[in-house]
């Protein structure tokens, strides 16, 4: 019977050494609430391992946006990780705890999470002993939110490649009163900030079927960047191009509607790991 244990169990086994296992670590070392980051890592991780951040949507499904880029980052030399916000602590994170959907400004700038991304990575980093300056994010809905207001406010220069997938709303580079527009921002946005924002490689993608309204933000101030998320992306994208020739910035961001797509992480995915993965070796 033993014997027969021990064959069962050989016979097994090799069928789970090539899984991807999900793992999790709680980040404490800030004046806020913890966060838990769960993370995938390759199977052997030397100096140069590079690391991508996933960013959920307002579903706060971290774990599960991380299962669905499992199947793009076999045999990558990657870390993936994907932090989550719960709503207790984070209730507007992807408006960086600056300001409300409604549009109300948060002035209490001890809960401003514009720096998350950068202490994160500096505890991957140093957990791991990597050799690398710089990451790549993708965000899906409220992530993408999250994703571009990040770029665009956070003093974290380290970005190399981001995907912004499925955003209900932005904030603009015009004249709009934050958080619609960069008007009276609770953080100074430097010229220098915005030509960094502008010549980063972003990929804007937005499903050509992601048309619903019954989850889009219906403020006024969101309503007059249009009324479904395809509009909104297109008005959004043309106004960055605008912004960029009237400030004679570089402007390296791509725009592309994916066909058949709605709502949906799982199908954005793939599109994101094709971007962000392209740069990323095989292990050998």
């Amino acid at each position: 019977m033993k014997y027969f244990l021990k064959l069962l169990l050989l016979l097994v086994l090799p069928m789970y050494t090539n899984a991807a296992e999900i793992h999790q670590t709680t980040f404490a070392y800030w004046n806020k609430p913890d966060v838990e980051i769960y993370y995938i890592t390759p199977d052997v991780i030397n100096e140069n391992t590079k690391v991508i951040f996933v960013i959920h949507g307002n579903s706060r499904n971290a774990e599960e946006y991380l299962s669905a880029w499992i199947p793009h980052i076999k045999n990558k030399n990657v870390i993936v990780a994907a932090p989550q916000f719960n709503k207790a602590d984070f209730r507007y994170f992807f408006l960086l705890e600056m300001a409300e959907s409604s549009g109300n400004v948060n002035k209490d700038e001890s809960k401003y999470i514009n720096n998350s991304i950068s202490l994160f990575f500096n505890y991957i980093k140093s957990k791991f002993s990597l050799n690398i300056n710089t990451y790549n994010m993708f965000g899906h809905s409220a992530g993408a939110q999250f994703t571009h207001r990040y770029m665009l406010l956070s003093k974290d220069k380290r970005i190399s490649n981001a995907v912004v997938a499925n955003a209900g709303w932005y904030t603009f580079i015009n004249n709009a009163e934050f958080p619609y527009g960069i008007k009276s921002s609770p953080i100074i946005i430097s010229d220098e900030d915005l030509r960094w924002f502008m010549s980063n490689k972003v990929n804007l993608l937005i499903g050509s079927e992601d048309i619903g309204s019954k989850s889009v933000n219906s403020s006024k101030g969101a309503k007059l960047q249009g009324i479904t998320r395809v509009d909104r992306a297109n008005n959004y994208f043309n106004s960055l191009i605008t912004s960029a020739e009237d400030k004679n910035y570089a402007f390296r961001w791509n725009y592309k509607v994916l066909d058949n797509v709605d709502h949906d992480f799982k199908k954005v995915t793939p599109y994101a790991a094709n971007i962000l993965l392209r740069d990323i070796d095989d292990l050998n």
